[in-house]
């Protein structure tokens, strides 16, 4: 009994660590924060400043979902004028990989990625573009977005995508509604493993 209670204990200790790791109900940055981000992001140009501060500074400390739709192009198209042979698709995969590595480090990651099928007519004078993928990713914070995205690797590595894109837009978003959460997937996990762990060995026993 002492056993299966230390096992539980450990098992509930692993879960916590997940849980507080993976976030998404910290605090707001500060105004600090906010300063030395726009201070960075002063060097991508006035427009895309502002954007970023009006961003850090309506922070609420949680986490959000950005929206991403991408048009390509029908070859890649790099500022320093370099052809390659790959398809636009190619080229942006060389840039998401390394945005992966950023995510799952910070505890965000992609939810769902789709191909759209057609584009449907709707109401009021609205611009419309058959986009060519529509992604969504959870980020934990937007202090996690604004160091990825003000990282000097990260602009580095952009470049690809800029080169695959066509037109791209970006919305940041609030969830509403959420389905089944990451972090019942580890939960689920963790309570099967010590409900195997308890039979297997009560067996040996």
């Amino acid at each position: 009994m002492k056993a299966s209670r230390i096992r539980w204990g450990i098992l509930v200790l692993v879960y916590l660590v997940f849980h507080f790791w993976y976030g998404g109900n910290g605090n707001a940055l500060t105004s600090s924060e906010v300063t030395r981000y726009v201070e960075l992001a002063e060097g991508l140009g006035p427009k895309a400043a502002e954007s970023f501060k009006d961003f850090a500074q309506s922070d609420d400390g949680r986490e959000f979902v950005m929206v991403n739709l991408n048009l390509y192009r029908d070859f890649p198209v790099y500022q320093d004028g370099r052809i390659t042979g790959e398809s636009s698709e190619k080229v942006e995969a060389k840039y998401t990989s390394q945005m992966l590595r950023e995510l799952l480090l910070r505890g965000s990651h992609p939810l769902v990625s789709v191909v759209p099928i057609q584009n449907f007519p709707g109401e009021g004078e609205v611009t419309r573009t058959l986009w060519d993928r529509a992604t969504m990713i959870r980020y934990r914070s937007r202090r996690d977005f604004l160091d990825i995205a003000l990282n000097t690797d990260f602009h580095e590595n952009v470049q690809h995508k800029w080169a695959a894109l066509e037109k791209t837009h970006t919305l940041p978003s609030t969830p509403l509604i959420w389905g089944v959460g990451v972090r019942l997937i580890p939960f689920l996990a963790l309570l099967c493993l010590g409900l195997i762990l308890d039979r297997l060995l009560d067996r040996k026993k």
